[in-house]
């Protein structure tokens, strides 16, 4: 027993020793300054952080290890719950407003996106773009335009809602850190059908080369932790099975049949205030597009509540066909209730 511990505290010590030089290698973002931003929203995004930290590795931890029947499966809810807000972290990070010092917002960019699943600037990247992209050709999953083929279109927009979207970061940061950067870099000049083939061009060799350092140090952290905490694969499979299909089918829900206009063309949407808190006020999204230079702690005061519908008939609706774009652009405007 004291040498299985000796043998675990060795490994401690080499491990956190390897991530001290990736932390010295990877290069630092371009972080804008926000002259607005203060220590209290600092402590506030760490402590969340922490939380969210705690809550993630508890429940895996908790499943791969109690001996409660088929029940204790329900746990995922608020597991998926509590992801959901790891990836509005990610989000506040990638507008630089995860805390003021670069360096740090860099490093909870990556360990947000490390629980997450996939390589921090790979969706980080895309999202800024998303910002550029919102409702036109290339993020229009609920629409065919003319000259597409609807089966095909229903076809990728229930993969993608189902969990597919999720999957794509995991794969892509995967097939990405592992192909030449070279190679990575020529894809990234083609292709513009929807939003991630898009996103490409909007890549810099250089963050090829940083998708490659934040995946191989995010499958040494959970080769580490699994083995730590002596995580059960299947148990983690299972877990991340229901946060794909989770995070997928709320990835579009805010942008579904809305105007096709960049900025309007999302909704807020109302969300218990426990569920709105996990989400760190994501459900605010319409808010966040017409000012995205908030934190998440003020988009509920900024946000009019007579411009919401609730976030359950919106997360409904997503599982309606998509069609062809109407004629009458009118039908898209947007109703609240």
């Amino acid at each position: 027993m004291h040498s299985s511990r000796l043998d675990k505290t060795q490994v401690s010590d080499v491990f956190f020793a390897y991530i001290k030089a990736f932390i010295s290698r990877m290069p630092k973002p371009n972080v804008q300054d926000d002259a607005t931003s203060s220590h209290r929203f600092d402590r506030a995004n760490l402590l969340a952080l922490m939380l969210q930290t705690s809550v993630w590795a508890g429940i895996l931890t908790w499943l791969s290890h109690t001996g409660v029947g088929p029940l204790k499966w329900l746990v995922l809810i608020p597991f998926c719950i509590i992801m959901q807000g790891v990836f509005s972290m990610m989000h506040e990070t990638f507008h630089g407003f995860g805390h003021r010092h670069g360096r740090v917002n860099y490093m909870m960019m990556w360990w947000a996106s490390t629980m997450f699943g996939a390589s921090a600037t790979l969706i980080h990247i895309n999202h800024l773009g998303h910002h550029v992209r919102n409702r036109t050709r290339a993020e229009r999953a609920d629409f065919a335009s003319p000259g597409e083929s609807l089966p095909r279109k229903w076809a990728e927009y229930y993969s993608a809602i189902l969990g597919g979207i999720w999957l794509g970061g995991l794969v892509g940061s995967i097939v990405l850190a592992l192909l030449p950067a070279g190679v990575a870099n020529n894809w990234s000049k083609r292709g513009d059908d929807n939003t991630y083939a898009a996103a490409f061009k909007d890549f810099s060799l250089r963050d090829f080369q940083r998708i490659r350092f934040e995946v191989l140090g995010g499958i040494a952290v959970w080769l580490f932790v699994g083995w730590l905490l002596d995580w059960e694969p299947v148990v983690v499979l299972i877990a991340y099975v229901a946060f794909a299909f989770s995070w997928s089918s709320l990835q579009w829900v805010y942008h579904m049949r809305t105007p096709l206009d960049v900025v309007e063309g999302t909704y807020n949407m109302r969300a218990p205030i426990l569920v709105r808190w996990a989400f760190l006020n994501f459900n605010y999204n319409l808010t966040h597009h017409r000012r995205p230079g908030l934190r998440w702690q003020q988009l509920h005061a900024a946000s009019n509540a007579a411009e919401t519908r609730p976030l359950w008939f919106g997360w409904l609706q997503i599982f309606l066909p998509p069609r062809r774009l109407p004629a009458d652009l009118s039908q898209l405007d947007k109703t609240y209730f």
